[in-house]
C-alpha cells in the first residue's frame, strides 16, 4: 500500500513538472533548438504563441520528441526534435501561413532560391515544393487552410522514418 502511495505521489509530481515545463511558449526553427518566441507572419498580427497544446510531447518514441503549439492566427505548429534538442522537422496546419523565414531559419534562402527557380520555369503559385541544400519542404492551401511540413534530410535521426513522422 505504502508503494503504490509512492507511485501516485511520483507520478503526480511529474504531470505537475511537465504541465510547468508546457507553460512556456515553443517555437520551432529546422536545425536549431526550439526557442521562446515567433511572429505570426503577418503585419497586422504580429505576436507570439498563444499557447502550448496539452497534446504536446506524447510520443512514445526515444528517437524524437513532439511538441505542438497553436499561434494567435489559429496555425497549429508541431516540431519534432533529436534527442539532443535539434529540431529535424516541422509541421503547419492553420488558416495562416506561419512566418516561413522563423521556421526555417537557416534554411530559408534554400527555400527562396528553390522558390525562385520554380516561378522561373513558369510554375507560380501553390502548391510549393522543394528539395535543394539539406531542406524539402511542400507547403499548400489557400485564405484560411494552409498546411504543410519541411525537414531537413541530414538531421533525422538513424532509426526514424520521415514519413511515418509526416503522418
Amino acid at each position: 500500500m505504502k508503494y503504490l502511495y509512492s507511485l501516485y505521489l511520483n507520478r503526480l509530481l511529474l504531470i505537475s513538472l511537465l504541465m510547468l515545463a508546457c507553460a512556456g511558449d515553443v517555437m520551432a526553427t529546422l536545425g536549431q533548438a526550439p526557442s521562446a518566441t515567433v511572429s505570426t507572419g503577418s503585419a497586422a498580427s504580429q505576436g507570439s504563441l498563444s499557447r502550448k497544446l496539452a497534446l504536446a510531447p506524447a510520443v512514445p518514441s526515444n528517437l524524437y520528441t513532439l511538441s505542438e503549439s497553436q499561434l494567435e492566427t489559429g496555425t497549429t505548429l508541431r516540431e519534432y526534435a533529436t534527442p539532443a534538442g535539434v529540431v529535424f522537422a516541422v509541421v503547419w496546419r492553420g488558416p495562416v501561413l506561419p512566418d516561413l523565414n522563423a521556421v526555417l531559419g537557416g534554411y530559408f534562402n534554400a527555400f527562396k532560391v528553390g522558390v525562385e527557380q520554380a516561378r522561373a520555369s513558369g510554375r507560380r503559385g501553390a502548391p510549393a515544393s522543394v528539395q535543394r541544400d539539406g531542406l524539402v519542404l511542400k507547403s499548400s492551401g489557400r485564405m484560411r487552410n494552409f498546411s504543410g511540413y519541411a525537414y531537413a534530410p541530414d538531421l533525422i535521426p538513424s532509426g526514424v522514418s520521415i514519413n511515418d513522422v509526416l503522418q
